[in-house]
């Protein structure tokens, strides 16, 4: 605002000094004074632009009387029509220009509070990869002052692992082309890293990027946690039944291609019913974590998926549970299913002045190298295994291969 006022009073005293200068000068030069007359719409101009229409009006009626003064001085012959003809340039010219100056700075006013107000990230950038101009919301996001980002490249501030695809997306946008939902990593000035979503387009005939960013750091997490869940079991974090099912399929067609076996745990918490009846829910839910823990930690359980001989294990509900050896065969499936019992059975768990010792019986079943038999056959052969290791004597481990 300060600014502003300064420039206005500079605007005023230019004026000033030009409606003297062209004064003297018409007063002076004889026979062209009428055309320097026309020479006042200058100062008109100057003043209309920087205060508006009201303003215009006012110093083009000052040009129309010293205009006149200057004729009248000078005894120069003008009619009424001349006189008419020059108040109305004078008072038009300043109407205009001020109406046109006003419309502008509130443009420029309204944009400016868009510009300011805006929850998204509004910037500009050059073809030459550096920021123009950046909002407020840069600062509340980011951290950053737009002393620090403007003049700066923006490659500067993206994530290490996004640069490469930021930098073809700025090369598309250089020659012409438009992004929408574009997503990358920025790094805040506090170290964290924010997921933004861009809209941008080019303005070529100003060499300059027009882009518009909304954090959506709360939504990509929310996503990630979305999915986690759709592939975990909420208690215990292992895998549930529907990514289980997706490893096993995925394992049984890597053994069909290459010709390898393995072998399938079924696991089930003895006395789960009696722990929960007895001691309460809460505490068969930490059974089933504990149980889960060491069954993970004992697997090294990781995703199928990513690395084909990896040991999978998950829980597919109630107190059931089962794990995937890849590449296993009876023997190995026993050693390893007496390894998970005697790992279990070492759970110590007090709960309201019991102690409570966890016991596991475990059915096992094994594919061969054609993949075979399905996976429907392969969990059943596993859960009649386990219930037989159940009728043996709970905690008992019996490995059996499939009809």
């Amino acid at each position: 605002m300060k600014l502003l006022a300064e420039r206005r009073w500079i605007s005023i005293a230019i004026a000033a000094i030009l409606f003297a200068a062209i004064f003297v000068a018409r007063a002076t030069v004889g026979t062209l004074g009428d055309a320097i007359s026309f020479l006042y719409v200058i100062p008109v101009v100057l003043v209309a632009t920087a205060y508006g229409t009201r303003a215009g009006m006012l110093v083009g009626a000052v040009a129309f009387l010293l205009s006149s003064l200057g004729t009248l001085t000078m005894d120069l012959p003008v009619t009424p029509l001349g006189y008419v003809n020059r108040a109305v340039v004078y008072l038009f010219v300043g109407a205009l220009v001020g109406r046109f100056a006003t419309t502008l700075r509130g443009l420029e006013a309204e944009s400016a509070r868009h510009f300011n107000l805006s929850l998204d990230m509004i910037c500009t950038a050059g073809f030459d990869g550096r920021f123009k101009s950046v909002n407020p919301a840069f600062e509340r996001t980011l951290g950053y002052t737009p002393n620090e980002l403007i003049g700066r490249p923006f490659m500067k501030f993206v994530h290490p692992d996004d640069i490469e695809k930021t930098e073809r997306e700025a090369a598309a946008l250089a020659d012409g082309g438009k992004t929408v939902r574009f997503q990358n990593r920025y790094l805040a000035k506090d170290g964290e890293m924010h997921w933004l979503e861009w809209a941008s387009i080019p303005l070529p005939d100003e060499e300059i990027i027009y882009g518009v960013a909304r954090d959506i750091t709360e939504r990509k997490a929310l996503e990630r946690e979305l999915e986690r869940l759709s592939h975990h079991d909420p208690l215990t974090g292992l895998f549930n039944r529907r990514r289980f099912e997706e490893a096993l399929r995925h394992q049984l067609a890597y053994t069909r291609r290459y010709g390898r076996g393995g072998a399938l745990l079924m696991i089930d918490l003895d006395r789960f019913k009696q722990i929960n009846d007895e001691l309460g829910h809460a505490a068969g839910d930490r059974a089933l974590c504990e149980v889960g823990r060491v069954l993970s930690d004992n697997l090294r359980g990781s995703d199928t998926l990513a690395r084909d001989s990896a040991n999978v294990v998950a829980r597919l509900g109630g107190d059931e549970f089962v794990a995937l050896l890849p590449e296993a065969d009876a023997a190995d499936a026993e050693v390893v299913a007496t390894r998970l019992a005697a790992a279990v059975a070492g759970i110590r768990l007090a709960i309201d002045g019991r102690t409570l010792e966890l016991r596991i019986s475990i059915g096992a079943a094994t594919f061969d190298e054609h993949g075979l038999p399905g996976e429907r056959e392969l969990l059943a052969a596993a859960d009649r295994a386990m219930y037989m290791a159940k009728a043996n004597g709970r905690g008992a481990k019996l490995a059996a291969a499939p009809d």
